[in-house]
């Protein structure tokens, strides 16, 4: 646009009035010489627009909604409240705590708690830091480090729990079932605990559950501090941090070994034993589509698989075999896809 020499004529009454580019009578500035000022300015303007861009992965994705102070009934000082991911990509979040700003007698003491390894996007989890020292927490929002990950979101486990606190031990109970043909291991869930005012009173998390196989349902208990209890009338933001990423395909006679990674939501992962198929549907996050990386251990010398997005054989797909291990570089479009992945125990 701003090489066209009659746009130029018909312009340069407003660069002059605007003083985008300063004229001397004496030294008058040729046209040309008037479009490289002008080229060179517009590609700055943009440079200078750019920078001001918010970094998708960066602290700025991470929205605190709420957040306040408590001594718990061990004497130590609670910061607690809840985090929403607000990036288009799941996150793994910690908290970059100086240990000089801790006593010497109590810098072991210091707990960092996050509810979940890893924060899916537009998820609301709840956050409690532990401190003998109350200081700590001045500068609490400068202290949230980001890192971006590619872990799929596995939607294969069914989780069935009341909001409202039961008993006299003000408690929240729920049920776990994997619904789904892969293993999952080191489960935990986690709440935020509230008045009937709805005001956050803590942020609490179940022990482990270990293992939760293909079919198994098991049954969790969440006891709040007692120093609040009588408080604690509801909980919100009940979830599932799964510390371990999920590694394991039951494929009936037995168990297949895979790794996938991506930024998506995947649901019905299993193994078809009639096609020797992996099966999935997947959703990336991002609105404009992303890619899944999976590898499979490598069964046979001459082994081949194919790979099938909605039915077809996705020719994009970049299937790589080294002997050991294949793996399959799956583009996604946007929207939600079903994957046919066939020959991952026996070949096509």
């Amino acid at each position: 646009m701003y090489n066209d020499i009659n746009y130029l004529d018909e312009n340069l009454s407003i660069i002059k009035e605007k003083n985008l580019v300063k004229f001397h009578d004496n030294y008058p500035m040729s046209k040309y010489q008037v479009i490289l000022l002008t080229n060179t300015m517009f590609l700055s303007l943009i440079i200078i627009l750019l920078s001001l861009l918010p970094n998708s992965y960066s602290e700025s994705s991470i929205s605190i909604l709420e957040q306040k102070t408590y001594k718990d009934s061990n004497g130590y000082w609670n910061l607690i409240g809840s985090l929403r991911n607000q990036a288009e990509t799941p996150v793994e979040l910690s908290f970059d705590i100086n240990s000089s700003n801790l006593s010497k007698s109590h810098s072991d003491i210091f707990k960092s708690i996050t509810f979940a390894n890893v924060i899916y996007p537009n998820s609301v989890v709840p956050f409690k830091l532990i401190s003998t020292e109350k200081e700590l927490f001045e500068n609490f929002s400068n202290m949230i480090k980001i890192k971006q990950v590619n872990r799929p979101m596995f939607s294969d486990i069914v989780h069935e729990y009341s909001n409202l606190a039961k008993g006299e031990e003000k408690i929240l109970s729920g049920t776990l079932k994997n619904t789904g043909s892969t293993i999952i291991k080191d489960i935990v869930v986690y709440a935020s605990v509230h008045a009937k005012n709805t005001t956050q009173l803590d942020s609490v998390k179940s022990d482990i559950i270990p293992i939760l196989l293909p079919g198994e349902e098991k049954s969790y208990t969440i006891i709040p501090d007692p120093l609040i209890k009588s408080d604690v009338y509801y909980y919100s933001c009940a979830g599932l941090d799964i510390n371990t990423p999920i590694t394991t395909l039951d494929t009936g006679d037995g168990f297949l070994a895979f790794d996938l990674q991506s930024v998506s939501l995947v649901s019905n992962f299993g193994y078809d034993s009639s096609s020797d198929s992996i099966i999935f549907t997947i959703k990336p996050y991002n609105p404009n589509g992303g890619d899944a990386l999976l590898k499979i251990p490598q069964s046979k010398i001459d082994q081949k698989v194919n790979v099938k997005l909605d039915g077809k054989i996705h020719s994009k797909a970049d299937i790589d075999v080294d002997g050991k291990t294949i793996t399959m570089n799956i583009p996604i479009p946007p929207n939600e896809h079903d994957i046919v992945i066939s020959g991952v125990l026996n070949g096509i």
